[in-house]
């Protein structure tokens, strides 16, 4: 199975220009806890994580491209993912994959790795391991992107933040590994 076969294509992308306050507003819109960074001509730059926008969030005037890059794996859309160097039992198990062209555009994302490296893996024959097998839904919350509150998944989107009021549009998943 290659990246191209399962990666999902991405609505939401960040600048390197944009203010941490427009990237969070743009963050609310997607599921990902990892956006991707790509300039005007869709070359990939980078990644960010929703939690370093919430951890910025106190200085809305600093720039998405000033922001450390996440822990990402990149690779092109035909790259197998049963090669990907990945370790199951590492410190940051959910890694998320960028897929990009031989040009350097982005192409799409692979956000929960472990779930496509396994089922590559036992797709062309290797055994599955207890180890490797991932329950997505067991570490997803919903986080308040204005306060932090976290929210039970299995709850439902909250229709109002019960710490700070927020709306429900302020809510987006968030992975606690």
């Amino acid at each position: 199975m290659n990246a191209r076969e399962v990666m999902l294509t991405i609505p939401v992308v960040l600048a390197p220009d944009d203010t941490v306050a427009a990237a969070v507003h743009k963050a609310s819109a997607s599921d990902l806890d990892i956006l991707p960074v790509a300039d005007a001509t869709g070359r990939f730059l980078g990644a960010v994580s929703k939690a370093d926008l919430v951890r910025h969030a106190h200085d809305p005037d600093a720039r998405v491209g000033q922001l450390d890059s996440a822990d990402i794996l990149v690779c092109h859309p035909d790259h197998p993912l049963e090669r990907l160097d990945h370790d199951p039992m590492s410190s940051v198990p959910h890694r998320t994959v960028v897929v990009v062209d031989e040009h350097g555009r982005l192409c799409g994302m692979v956000p929960w790795v472990n779930w496509a490296v396994d089922e590559a893996r036992t797709q062309s024959g290797h055994p599955r391991s207890p180890m490797e097998v991932r329950t997505l839904s067991m570490h997803l919350h919903w986080r308040c992107l204005d306060c932090g509150y976290l929210s039970a998944r299995a709850e439902g989107t909250p229709v109002r933040c019960p710490h700070c009021g927020a709306e429900q549009s302020a809510f987006a998943l968030h992975t606690e590994d």
